[in-house]
């Protein structure tokens, strides 16, 4: 797959240690919503980053300090410089339907949640959002969702909305409302946990994993879910929650 040259037309700091990135690209592109992109620096790296939102030939990416590339993008990449962008790749959000939908977010998961919220919006669908948070000053993005979704928000260290963890918040907001289809993107820890719940409950869900990423094509195997063998980059990084059930306790 050819790369396509992307111009950084914005920067926008969201916390200490996460940036948005409004990138103007030289061909359209049409990724769905749990799609990603592999960005590439020459002579620095490539890193595989979710859609955070994607219109024509202007994309989105909501980019967390976490290694060296992403440490490059913070510190040394100004509005005006090149990447080069390859996607986009991977199965994004399939089961996307009408009725009332539950998205559930971890830290900067929230990315491909956002791009999804937009669509469920377009399809006018009944939509709500629950975003977790380690502390107030680490809350982003709450406003963009305000604007689109009903929108809760969780904090384990702080003073701002539900005190505690968002998968707190999921089991008291799944305990008393109904809903046609969850989806969730955070850690490993927390997508398990949202999917076991579903799954006793009968309700159809949707996660997006996140792995360590090097070709980005399912040649190298680095980002398999073992014993499953499923590739994260080529059969998810969304991958529906019956997929993951062997991995689980038995309700």
């Amino acid at each position: 797959m050819n790369y396509r040259i992307g111009k950084i037309e914005g920067i926008r700091t969201l916390t200490k240690s996460i940036k948005e990135y409004e990138i103007v690209l030289d061909e359209p592109i049409n990724p769905e919503p749990g799609q990603f992109a592999m960005l590439w620096i020459p002579g620095v790296g490539e890193i595989p980053l979710s859609f955070a939102d994607a219109e024509t030939k202007r994309i989105k990416f909501i980019v967390a300090r976490v290694g060296k590339v992403t440490g490059h993008m913070h510190d040394k990449l100004r509005a005006g410089d090149k990447v080069f962008i390859r996607g986009p790749l991977g199965r994004g959000f399939t089961r996307i339907r009408g009725g009332r939908a539950l998205l559930v977010a971890g830290g900067y998961g929230l990315a491909p949640l956002y791009f999804l919220s937009r669509k469920l919006r377009s399809m006018e669908c009944g939509v709500k959002a629950l975003l977790g948070f380690k502390s107030d000053d680490e809350i982003f993005y709450v406003k963009e969702f305000e604007e689109l979704v009903e929108t809760e928000i969780s904090v384990e260290h702080g003073s701002s909305g539900h005190r505690g963890t968002v998968l707190d918040l999921f089991k008291d907001v799944i305990r008393v409302e109904r809903f046609n289809m969850v989806y969730a993107c955070g850690r490993e820890e927390l997508n398990l946990a949202l999917i076991r719940k579903c799954l006793r409950m009968g309700v159809p869900v949707e996660a997006s994993f996140e792995r360590i990423m090097r070709c980005g094509a399912g040649i190298c195997g680095s980002c398999s879910i073992e014993p499953l063998g499923i590739r994260v980059c080529r059969d998810g990084p969304v991958i529906d929650g019956s997929m993951i059930a062997p991995m689980l306790e038995a309700p």
